[in-house]
C-alpha cells in the first residue's frame, strides 16, 4: 500500500517547515518545502518573485507543484500559507493528503516574523496594511479555507516544535494505521 502524503498548512510562521523536517525524520520520510522548492526552481525568493512577476505568477507555480507532489506517496509537506486561496489546491489536498493545520494566535504569528528578520526580506508583504493589522485580516480570510481540508488541527501556542512533530506522528498513526 502507497504511503499517503501529509501536509503541513497554516499561516505564515506557525512552523510548517521547522515541524515537517523533524516529523519527517521522526516518520522516515523526505521533506518538501514548497516554498523552497519554487525558490530553488526559479532562481529567485518568494519577494523578488512577487515584485517581478505578481502574486499570481507565484499561485500558478505553487498550484502545478503541489499537483505534481500529489502523485508522489510517502512524503511531509511543507506548503505555502496561502495554498488553500486555490480551490483546485483544497481538493488536492483534501483527495491526496493527510492534511494538518498549524494554528496560532495573531499575536504570537507577529512575535516570530518581527523576531525573524530574513522572514520579514524574503517574505513579502500580503496587503498594504501594517504587518500586525494584516495578519489578523488575512488569517480571518484564510482560517475558513484551512478549515475546509485539515484532517487535524494543531495549536501550536506554547509548544516545542519536537512535541508539535510527536503529536502529529501519534495521531497520523492512530489514525492511518
Amino acid at each position: 500500500m502507497r504511503q499517503r502524503n501529509i501536509a503541513l498548512i497554516g499561516f505564515r510562521a506557525t512552523g510548517k517547515s521547522t515541524v515537517g523536517e523533524i516529523l519527517a525524520r521522526k516518520l522516515g520520510r523526505e521533506f518538501v518545502d514548497m516554498d523552497q522548492g519554487l525558490t530553488s526552481s526559479a532562481g529567485r525568493d518568494i519577494a523578488t518573485w512577487v515584485k517581478q512577476d505578481g502574486w499570481d505568477s507565484f499561485r500558478r507555480s505553487e498550484s502545478g507543484l503541489l499537483e505534481i507532489i500529489s502523485e508522489q506517496r510517502g512524503l511531509v509537506v511543507g506548503a505555502g500559507g496561502g495554498i488553500v486561496l486555490d480551490p483546485q489546491n483544497r481538493r488536492l489536498l483534501r483527495k491526496h493528503f493527510f492534511t494538518v493545520w498549524l494554528k496560532a494566535m495573531p499575536q504570537t504569528i507577529y512575535a516570530r516574523l518581527s523576531s525573524d528578520p530574513g522572514s520579514l526580506r524574503t517574505r513579502p508583504p500580503l496587503s498594504e496594511l501594517p504587518m500586525k493589522e494584516e495578519i489578523v485580516k488575512v488569517l480571518s480570510e484564510r482560517e475558513p479555507l484551512y478549515a475546509q481540508v485539515a484532517i487535524l488541527e494543531i495549536d501550536t501556542e506554547g509548544k516545542q516544535t519536537i512535541q508539535i512533530a510527536d503529536e502529529i506522528a501519534t495521531l497520523f498513526t492512530e489514525r492511518c494505521s
